[in-house]
Formats: structure tokens, sequence, C-alpha cells
């Protein structure tokens, strides 16, 4: 008679503790993934404003120019950006003046651009460029709150990304 009761009390123990157990892996693995994909990002676009500082007006490859071209920018957000998708990455060019700025909605529409930026004279040395990058974020974690409108833990998350530099020659 006393091993039913036990066998009852383990599968309601293990009901009670399970459950929250398996929320609790699920969303540690989301927020690693989040945090991942944040990261990413803020490297990627750090990446792209110091190729855009590294190619201003003086620098020179063999005794010839090298100013970059928005595609030559994108590649290099995109290639830094190891696992995110350039068609859903939303990138956003400012030049020194302001009035040079380029967007890029998505990445991937711009990476066979051969316009050159920054264009003369926002490519002077000691002049900044800056990138601004949005990337979106769908958690797993919705499934746990089906037909509900997206809250904190749920729905989608455009994570941001900024990095401004000099040119420096």
């Amino acid at each position: 008679m006393m091993a039913g009761k036990k066998k009852g009390s383990v599968t309601l123990e293990f009901t009670l503790v399970g459950i929250p157990l398996i929320f609790a892996l699920i969303s540690t693995v989301e927020m690693a993934r989040g945090m991942w994909l944040f990261e990413t990002q803020i490297y990627a676009i750090n990446a792209g404003a110091r190729y855009v500082a590294v190619h201003g007006q003086g620098c020179s490859s063999n005794g010839s120019s090298c100013s970059t071209t928005i595609g030559n920018i994108a590649s290099a957000i995109a290639n830094a950006g190891v696992g995110l998708a350039p068609a859903d990455w939303n990138v956003t060019l400012y030049s020194a003046s302001g009035s040079n700025n380029q967007t890029c909605y998505p990445l991937s529409s711009c990476l066979s651009s051969s316009t050159v930026w920054p264009p003369s004279p926002d490519n002077q040395e000691g002049l900044g460029v800056a990138i601004a990058g949005t990337y979106p974020f769908n958690s797993a974690l919705s499934m746990f709150f089906p037909g509900s409108k997206p809250t904190l833990f749920a729905g989608t998350y455009k994570l941001p990304a900024y990095s401004q530099q000099r040119i420096l020659f």
C-alpha cells in the first residue's frame, strides 16, 4: 500500500519541479542566443566602421587610391557578422556632414553597390563616420504564451548597435 503512495508522489514531484526546470533551461538558452546575436552585431558594426576609418581620402595601396564603396563596407559588416543574415539586418551609414547618409534596409541590398562612401568632402582625415544597425531577435519563449500579445518575455526585439570612428588617413 505504501508503494502506491510513493509512486504517485514521484510523478507529482517531477511535474512540480520538471516543468519549471525545463522553462528555466529554455530561458537560459534563449538569453544566451540573444546575447550572442547582440555581441556579434556590435562586433560587425564596429568592424565596418573601422574599415571606413582606414580607407579615407589619403589611403593608398601600391600607389593607387583605395577609397571604399558602400558594397565594400556592407561586405565587411556581413563577413564580420558570422551567423547574422544580411537579409534581416538594417544598417545606416552616417557621414560627418550628415548630408551623405546611406541606408541599407536590408544590408543585403547594398552588397553590390559601387557608390563611393563617404564621398568628398566627408572623407577627409579626422572627420567622423558612424554606422548603426538593428537586427531582429525572435524569442522562442513566445511558445509559452500562446495567443498572448508580445510582452517582455515574448515577441520580436530589434537589437541595436552603433559605432563611431574618425577617418585616420
